[in-house]
């Protein structure tokens, strides 16, 4: 089940790369929780998450220029959580799309964890555009 889907525009001359959303450093500024690089585990990066209460461990199965793909291991609020983040260069900017799948592991309806989700990560768009507009 998706559980987001944000579209989030920055500026072409941003300098903004998928690189920023694997350096724990900025994702502790642009998501305001705590992420701590971890040992690869299969050749697979991985890090530590502190976020809203809950701890997990997110494990980055794809990455490439224009997208990234993790996973939650081991238990999560989201059941089978998988995130899936493009970028694409459009004629007057970047277009970062961050999509969100599982279904909730708690007692939380999935309309309630959709809505979680995207005031969350709504505000983690507000606090990139900042970064990458100088805003």
């Amino acid at each position: 089940m998706q559980l987001l889907n944000l579209l989030i525009s920055l500026p072409k001359s941003s300098g903004f790369t998928l690189d920023v959303l694997t350096d724990c450093a900025q994702l502790k500024r642009i998501f305001k929780a705590q992420f701590k690089e971890l040992p690869a585990q299969e050749g697979l990066r991985r890090r530590h998450v502190t976020m809203r209460g809950h701890q997990f461990i997110e494990v980055i199965t794809q990455q490439s220029s224009q997208s990234l793909c993790y996973r939650i291991q081991g238990s999560g609020p989201i059941k089978n959580h998988r995130g899936e983040i493009t970028l694409t260069t459009t004629a007057t900017n970047l277009q970062l799309q961050y999509q969100i799948f599982g279904h909730s592991n708690t007692w939380i309806p999935s309309w309630l964890l959709k809505v979680v989700l995207f005031v969350d990560f709504s505000l983690a768009a507000r606090r990139l555009r900042k970064l990458y507009n100088g805003c």
